[in-house]
């Protein structure tokens, strides 16, 4: 892996060079490739967000690793400098529910939700996050776990969700086993947070997380639950408060997605997937067919579909992935964000935020570490990369990455393809409400790219953003224009190195 870094590493600088050249060529009137900005796909851009499950405070805090209370602003100052458009929120029943409230799943006690728990003041802290930001949330309650061990000792004898299957074995989490107690507990919290609490930027709900995984649910069951829960948010009449984002199928297992499509096109207001099964050598083919289709299952129903998680494919069990430090994978999540958007998806969230546990009792092997920054060196003293970490909650080379296309690519834009004729680098026109355009490319390949983007009657001034290895910040300040470049007659000149990223950003 280091071997390969410092290959690319060597790209990099040797991309600079060759930039400089092909510029001072191109002034010289040297032929350059042009390539033309296509029709917009049939959607505009809902958001560019990123997964932030609500255990800092919770499950961290609590751990004795030496982070902070303070350590929060780290998160704020950061999302607000990423511009974040969304999160996709985790929640589980127990934090507000621990026990049956009582037999009666149509009749609700409120006394007997804890709404004011540990667990619920650490997401209420993501959510003012949000509510601050102007963000849309997708709160998603993940199931009903079978193992529960919550923060209040008042709540120490309660250790299963009472709603959790018996039956199922070898697995943390299930579907519910009675699908009125779940859409109660379900609309009692979403009636809390946009009721009570006055969450505007509650949005959205996914009823559990990855059903077609186990699967918690089969995809027969999930319909029948999803049913039960759209009557009893009408009841409580919260149903127009909140969109149902439904499906929320991995990879492959597109026939779920399909069921949903079919049968759930009255109760669904968009769909989304999750995947993890694209990585350094898939061409720019496969990963854009593998959305298209999504894509077109849900327009069967007359809907949206969203990539609702996604990350690289060298996983190693649920919590790593071997490429999460290496530069070159930043350029991979941007390729892979483009491909999902020329394809026609409507937005897109990453797999995850931040490096975090989701249990403070849980061993080194289950802290989640696909985050776009760090937790405390001191949690990694085990690790092989212990010695290379420089600081507590230390950004990866992708926070950069990600956070130009966050910053630059907003909600509203029309999503124009830009064909390279090449499979392993893509481009895409962004064009925002208020008609400034923003060109995006990912250059996976070995070859600088000497482009002239076409998009008459395009003109004025662009600030040119670079993700390259050796010019990026070794702290977490934003990327700065390398250059300003003025498009004329119609045509940009972008000068891509080799395993780069470059936006052009109209001023």
């Amino acid at each position: 892996m280091e071997r390969r870094n410092k290959q690319h590493g060597g790209f990099a600088l040797a991309g600079g060079l060759l930039c400089a050249l092909a510029l001072a060529s191109c002034q010289q009137g040297t032929p350059y490739t042009d390539v033309t900005v296509a029709d917009a796909t049939p959607v505009t851009l809902e958001a560019v967000g990123a997964e932030f499950d609500p255990h800092f405070f919770a499950q961290n805090l609590t751990r004795n690793d030496g982070a902070k209370p303070e350590d929060w602003q780290h998160v704020v100052r950061r999302v607000k400098a990423m511009e974040l458009q969304k999160f996709r929120v985790m929640a589980l029943p127990q934090w507000y529910e621990p026990v049956n409230d009582n037999d009666d799943p149509h009749a609700t006690d409120p006394s007997r939700f804890t709404f004011d728990s540990p667990e619920m003041q650490s997401l209420y802290k993501v959510l003012d996050l949000a509510q601050e930001q102007g963000m849309e949330v997708c709160i998603v309650v993940w199931g009903c776990p079978v193992s529960v061990s919550l923060l209040d000792p008042a709540y120490a004898h309660v250790k299963t969700s009472f709603m959790a299957d018996p039956a199922k074995k070898d697995v943390w989490i299930t579907g519910p086993t009675d699908y009125d107690e779940w859409a109660e507990n379900y609309a009692a919290l979403i009636t809390h947070l946009v009721d009570d609490r006055h969450y505007t930027c509650v949005k959205e709900i996914t009823p559990m997380n990855e059903p077609d995984g186990g699967p918690l649910l089969t995809s027969t069951e999930y319909i029948k639950m999803a049913k039960v829960l759209d009557a009893r948010f009408k009841k409580d009449g919260i149903r127009d408060r909140v969109r149902f984002n439904l499906s929320d199928n991995t990879d492959t297992r597109t026939f779920y997605l399909k069921d949903c499509a079919e049968h759930l096109a009255e109760v669904a207001d968009v769909f989304n997937s999750h995947t993890y099964i694209f990585g350094y050598d898939t061409p720019n083919d496969t990963i854009a067919r593998w959305e298209r289709n999504n894509v077109e299952i849900s327009a069967r129903a007359g809907k949206r579909h969203l990539v609702g998680e996604f990350g690289s494919n060298q996983t190693v069990g649920a919590t790593r992935q071997r490429d999460i430090d290496r530069y070159e994978r930043g350029v991979l999540m941007t390729r892979l964000a483009l491909n999902f958007l020329n394809a026609g998806a409507a937005g897109i969230s990453y797999w995850s935020l931040i490096d975090q546990y989701y249990g403070r009792d849980a061993d080194y092997q289950q802290m989640q570490q696909l985050g776009l920054w760090k937790y405390v060196k001191e949690a990694y003293r085990t690790d092989s990369t212990y010695d290379r970490i420089k600081e507590d909650y230390e950004v990866r080379p992708q926070y950069h990455a990600y956070a130009l296309l966050s910053r630059f690519v907003k909600p509203g834009s029309a999503i124009h393809p830009i064909d390279l004729h090449d499979e392993f680098a893509i481009g895409t026109a962004f064009r925002d409400t208020a008609g400034k355009w923003t060109y995006v490319f990912a250059n996976a390949t070995d070859s600088a790219k000497s482009l002239a983007v076409v998009n008459p009657p395009v003109g004025g001034n662009f600030a040119i953003y670079r993700y390259e290895e050796q010019s990026l910040p070794k702290d977490d300040r934003m990327l700065a224009p390398a250059t300003h470049t003025d498009a004329k007659d119609g045509k940009l000149p972008v000068e891509i190195a080799p395993h780069s990223v470059v936006l052009c950003r109209q001023q």
